[in-house]
């Protein structure tokens, strides 16, 4: 098994704004809508119309490119790492990325941080490719363990406990889980303080705290990236969405005969014990995959033949990622109805780098509508792009006006979801603030 690393904190970051594409712009589109309907029918819990490049876009409809209160996406992820204790920066992605990530850093400073740009390759758009483009650039050390993070994650801003985590000396792979209960503990009693909506696929049952979760896989991953295979890594996170990545592992083990042996008490152990154990906390239960975590962490180790755990937090914006229109409008409307409660300045309320963003706001974003194709006309860009995923309505019914579509409705659970969002978003920032 690989050697461990000796570090106790990540210090350098792959932040990737590069994403696959889809053969046209019709695949693309009826990929997003299957799925949806998929959702709609079985009535989950979260319904995503994702968010996906195509070639041959004339505008590239690139998730992390679209505007939330006014600002990209990319930049409150790029915000997020400047008020970290991360000390270097890698950036991946397209030319146009590049230009909002140059206009941004111009404008806000790089806060001591050294940040550097690497193109994406159009021709090989995979996570594979992404992270050893971020290797090449940042030189990391054998023993070193970097933080990948999709740049997808807007207000994922308290990020410290995982660049400070203990498991970090003795781990090449730490899965920082998304757990139900741990982010929204009382979302069964009161549901609209579950203001991020997930569906979670798999189930982990925890010896050590005799707990049942509900999980979601994970959005960031701390990485020793000369001990971790990148193809293996790749493979099961082009695959991690709805439950595929259970297949997508047992097709890798099949593929390596000699693990299957070391993999047998593993799955002994599973086979006698897991179900049995599930219905001590829920006779019933719907799901994809489950494992008792303490299991599931020695089978990837024997299969990555490398130190690998996986770790829950609370964080619900460790979840709240950016792949679908529905992802887009929470924030959109989390950022509206702070406006109509604090005023224009309401961002600096829930996000610690919110001055900035504003302040960049103001000053850069009416150049770079002659830059960027999307912001010429954002608005009628959303609403169109809503309209051919057959959404059953557009935000900026009004023009350029936000118009809320569950405002509308005659019980006020809108604004109980997005009262606790704001609530939550807020506490947090000043914790934030207190500890910068």
């Amino acid at each position: 098994m690989n050697d461990i690393n000796y570090s106790t904190s990540i210090d350098k970051c792959i932040l990737s704004f590069s994403h696959d594409r889809y053969p046209s712009r019709k695949k693309a589109n009826a990929v997003a809508i299957k799925k949806a309907e998929r959702e709609i029918a079985s009535n989950s819990n979260g319904v995503s119309h994702l968010i996906l490049r195509a070639v041959g876009d004339q505008i590239d409809n690139l998730k992390f490119l679209f505007l939330i209160n006014g600002i990209p996406v990319m930049c409150y992820a790029i915000g997020n790492l400047l008020i970290s204790s991360i000390k270097e920066i890698v950036i991946i992605g397209s030319e146009e990325v590049e230009q909002v990530a140059t206009a941004f850093l111009e404008t806000v400073g790089t806060q001591g941080k050294k940040i550097s740009f690497v193109r994406e390759d159009p021709n090989n758009l995979n996570l594979f490719n992404t992270l050893q483009l971020g290797k090449n650039r940042l030189n990391p050390k054998p023993n070193e363990l970097v933080l990948f993070q999709p740049g997808d994650l807007p207000f994922m801003f308290d990020i410290e406990g995982i660049l400070h985590d203990s498991d970090i000396k003795s781990h090449n792979l730490i899965l920082w889980l998304n757990s139900r209960q741990m982010m929204f503990p009382d979302y069964k009693d009161n549901p609209e303080s579950e203001f991020v909506r997930r569906n979670y696929h798999y189930r982990a049952l925890c010896k050590e705290t005799n707990e049942l979760h509900e999980v979601k896989e994970p959005n960031i991953y701390p990485i020793n990236l000369s001990a971790v295979d990148s193809d293996i890594i790749d493979h099961l996170h082009s695959t991690r969405k709805d439950g595929n990545i259970i297949k997508a592992g047992v097709r890798k083990i099949l593929s390596m005969p000699l693990k299957i042996l070391k993999l047998l008490p593993v799955m002994i152990h599973h086979a006698i014990h897991f179900k049995s154990d599930l219905k001590q906390f829920r006779k019933d239960d719907k799901y994809l995959f489950g494992m008792h975590r303490d299991n599931f962490d020695r089978a990837v180790s024997i299969v990555l033949d490398t130190k690998f755990t996986t770790k829950f937090h609370n964080d619900p914006a460790f979840v709240s990622d950016v792949d679908a229109l529905e992802d887009w409008e929470d924030f959109e409307a989390l950022t509206n109805y702070a406006n109509t409660q604090f005023g224009e300045n309401s961002l600096t309320r829930i996000h610690p780098f919110g001055e900035e963003l504003l302040f960049f706001r103001e000053k850069k974003m009416h150049d770079l509508k002659d830059k960027v194709g999307m912001y010429k006309n954002f608005h009628s860009y959303i609403n169109s792009f809503y309209k051919s995923l057959k959404m059953q309505h557009v935000p900026f019914s009004n023009g350029n006006k936000y118009i809320p579509f569950e405002k509308n409705s005659k019980n006020d659970k809108y604004t109980q979801k997005q009262a606790h969002a704001v609530s939550w978003y807020s506490d947090k920032c000043k914790a934030i603030k207190i500890v910068s």
